[in-house]
């Protein structure tokens, strides 16, 4: 058995077109100014040098709006996390549980491995950055961003076929609570 899932491309769609529009009255702006070049020196290296910026965006965004490969693969043999801050394919073995949490509204899952520096070692150096700066901000270095998965619930429910243990968050009253009524 093998799932694919794979991020939906309607964001992208409606931020592509974002940057386009901005980027194309950038490059309207510098044209009329090349039309008038004495005094608009410093406008036309900004106007410029936003305009190389805002195409770089696009190419990448374009890259990534054309990727045919999934973004997470669930099979009987592990997890498959692709992308510029996925390890690659990771064995149910190597898996500690999942962390589910969210922020500013975007809910993420958390994969919590047994030995994360082995697979953040074997990245490129793109990669181990995003995931170090994961580790270093409190949170698990490979994350699956459920807000961008199309089948959220037919991701959750596969995960918990699988026997992978999800982790809750307890707050510091529920904690206090419960050894309250421990000590009772």
């Amino acid at each position: 058995m093998e799932r694919d899932f794979h991020f939906s491309k309607v964001r992208l769609a409606f931020l592509f077109a974002v940057i386009g529009l901005v980027t194309i009255g950038f490059i309207i702006g510098f044209l009329s100014m090349l039309s008038e070049p004495e005094g608009n020196g410093v406008g036309m290296i900004l106007f410029g040098a936003l305009i190389i910026i805002l195409g770089w965006s696009l190419l990448f965004l374009g890259k990534t709006f054309f990727e045919k490969e999934a973004n997470v693969t669930i099979s009987d043999k592990g997890l498959t996390l692709r992308g510029k801050a996925g390890p690659g394919f990771i064995p149910w073995e190597d898996i500690g549980g999942i962390l589910p949490y969210e922020v500013h509204n975007n809910a993420t899952l958390g994969i919590i491995l047994n030995d994360e520096a082995k697979y953040i070692d074997s990245m490129p150096k793109g990669g181990q950055r995003l995931a170090r700066l994961n580790v270093r901000t409190g949170f698990p270095a490979f994350n699956i961003g459920l807000s961008n998965i199309k089948k959220k619930q037919e991701l959750l429910d596969l995960l918990l076929e699988m026997n992978i243990p999800f982790f809750i968050e307890s707050t510091g009253e529920e904690q206090l609570d419960q050894a309250k009524k421990t000590n009772m």
